[in-house]
């Protein structure tokens, strides 16, 4: 664990290198001050024991009110370096982490909600940040000034050497002793942390359905063990740290105790001068400062390795869908093959909390054997009962999961053999549940692409042109500030269809070849059906798509039918050879009412 924190570290501190070397240079600049006013003032005592001039008595004064400024003016630089310098190392952290995170698969974010992650990125990066400050500043620092220390103890007097030395080894020989339970007691600190972030968040999101449903006592009497549970480890951490506190105090008493007697005895002997007795047991006492503060900041990096272990585990978790690009799509409305396709989720997470466990959710094969080819510019309508498929064919088409057997072609392109970007550039999806983002229109139709340095801009001319492309100008009249209009999270102050018709004009302004509606329009009020009808119509002239459908309505609009049952093709066709053959699963489903039938 040492090793990787020191690796990360190194790795974030070395774009600062310029940083490093002027915050090293205050650190030791700051240790020699320290160092010099006890100097300064062995030599008053010892000029005033001799009955010595005024002179020196001044110079010595002067030199150590000089000294003691200096040190605390350098100190202070040294902190502000040091703070300014972990925070700047550790932001970049937290964006690595967040890429990372984005390039995970589905599977991973359906395991780790999202309060697990927020406490993942920023939690444990803030502890970590506060020990790199700590590590740097305080560590290295009192570090160097405690040798200083030793050196010039042993330089004077080896018995008062060897007094601090022993108080030096056996503080930390005690930190050393309770390391391992201080990690473990922070580690559960920060995992449970973790899950009561996770459980809140999602209640939270939820509360107009517990309240509808009455839902509180039990949403409360699942809180209370999580918290029970903070506490004991919490209680824990504290109990340890007071540990570490009180065995510190006892030890530096000691030893104070110990010095105090020896140089008693030296200067009744003569063997030592006033100034030298003062010098000893203040550098025996000045030990006791860098060993307080190395020992607080060993308890803090103590509770940061948990964190590090987090954040290195958290890196090593890898996408199984990886980028083999190699081949380019072409942009024109592409036939899609499904050939002998099979495939069962294995979503799987090494948890963040404990390296040693794996979560593996393993179901059933949820598509067995799926051949079809649908020819470029037709659309094809997917009917079947829920968990029959569906779903799960069109997020293999979109590369959210890979196929466990088989192939799925655009053009006769596998899939995996096209760059990511490439294939979501050319493949549109609209869901059922449309994620929009606090900020403007204009934001949430292009996706912040205008943000993006690495992606051309939008013009808002263009926008615009999407919007009554789709026959949605008088909606977006009606809007007070135009693409300047504020959304707030989720979408709330929305219907589901003024929703829907921003996830349909999100869709269309990229101008996909290929388009997957899983049942878009399922949710809309009646108030917007049929504009929202126009606008899908817009959107799937000159494209091949799939429409997932529950509603005569959306059938209607498919070239082709393919009904899924328990994972396998239960029937294929064209719809209109389908409707009339009298002994067809679509013509029953027609006659049954396919609302009722697929419920």
């Amino acid at each position: 664990m040492y090793q990787s924190s020191m690796t990360m570290l190194w790795r974030y501190l070395r774009p600062f290198r310029s940083r490093v070397l002027l915050l090293a240079f205050f650190i030791l600049v700051g240790i020699g001050l320290q160092l010099a006013a006890p100097q300064a003032i062995r030599m008053l005592l010892d000029t005033v024991q001799s009955g010595g001039e005024l002179r020196p008595l001044l110079t010595a004064g002067i030199l150590f009110f000089i000294a003691v400024v200096s040190q605390k003016a350098v100190a202070l630089i040294a902190v502000y370096l040091g703070e300014d310098l972990g925070w700047a190392a550790t932001n970049q952290l937290r964006a690595d982490l967040v890429t990372h995170c984005m390039r995970l698969d589905m599977g991973f974010h359906k395991l780790c909600t999202p309060g697990e992650l927020i406490e993942r990125i920023d939690g444990d990066v803030s502890k970590l940040a506060e020990s790199f400050s700590a590590l740097v500043v305080q560590m290295l620092g009192n570090s160097l000034l405690l040798i200083g220390v030793l050196v010039l103890i042993f330089r004077q007097s080896w018995p008062f050497g060897l007094i601090g030395l022993v108080y030096a080894l056996l503080m930390f020989g005690i930190q050393a002793a309770i390391r391992p339970q201080v990690v473990a007691a922070a580690n559960a600190v920060r995992q449970e942390y973790a899950v009561q972030s996770g459980f809140l968040g999602e209640r939270l999101l939820g509360t107009e359905d517990i309240r509808a449903h009455g839902g509180e006592a039990y949403v409360m009497a699942r809180l209370y063990p999580i918290m029970a549970r903070i506490i004991h480890w919490r209680l824990r951490d504290d109990w340890l740290g007071g540990l570490s506190f009180a065995s510190s105090a006892m030890l530096y008493v000691f030893a104070l105790v110990a010095t105090l007697g020896l140089a008693a005895n030296a200067y009744r002997q003569g063997q030592m001068s006033i100034g030298t007795v003062y010098l000893m047991v203040t550098y025996v006492g000045l030990l006791e400062s860098p060993l307080k503060y190395i020992r607080r900041q060993i308890s803090k990096l103590q509770r940061a390795y948990a964190g590090i272990g987090r954040i290195n585990e958290f890196f090593q978790i890898e996408a199984r869908v990886q980028e083999t690009a190699v081949t380019h799509l072409p942009a024109t409305a592409p036939t899609v093959q499904f050939d002998g396709v099979h495939f069962a989720y294995k979503d799987q997470l090494q948890p963040i909390s404990n390296q040693s466990s794996i979560i593996n959710h393993q179901s059933q094969t949820v598509l067995q054997n799926i051949t079809f080819e649908l020819t470029a510019n037709r659309t094809l309508g997917i009917l079947g009962r829920t968990g029959s498929g569906k779903t799960t064919l069109t997020r293999l088409l979109f590369r959210l999961y890979d196929v466990d057997a088989g192939a799925i072609r655009l053009d006769g392109v596998d899939v995996r053999d096209v760059s990511l970007s490439d294939l979501r550039r050319h493949v549109g999806m609209v869901t059922q549940e449309v994620q929009l983002f606090a900020a403007t229109i204009r934001d949430n139709l292009t996706l912040f692409a205008n943000h993006d340095p690495q992606r051309p801009p939008v013009d808002d001319a263009d926008i615009i042109a999407a919007i009554e492309a789709l026959g949605l100008e008088s909606w977006f009249r009606a809007l007070p500030d135009g693409l300047d209009t504020m959304l707030k999270a989720s979408g709330k102050g929305l219907s589901a269809g003024e929703a829907q018709l921003l996830a349909f004009t999100r869709v269309f302004l990229r101008d996909p070849r290929l388009v997957v509606l899983d049942e878009a329009s399922s949710r809309l009020d009646p108030a917007t059906e049929q504009l929202l009808e126009q606008a899908i119509d817009r959107l799937l002239h000159g494209r091949t798509a799939l429409l997932i459908a529950h509603r005569l309505g959306t059938v209607q609009r498919a070239d082709d039918i393919l009904i899924l049952e328990n994972g396998r093709i239960a029937e294929h066709g064209p719809r209109a050879q389908l409707a009339a053959n009298p002994h067809s699963r679509f013509s029953q489903l027609l006659q049954t009412g396919i609302e009722a039938a697929l419920a």
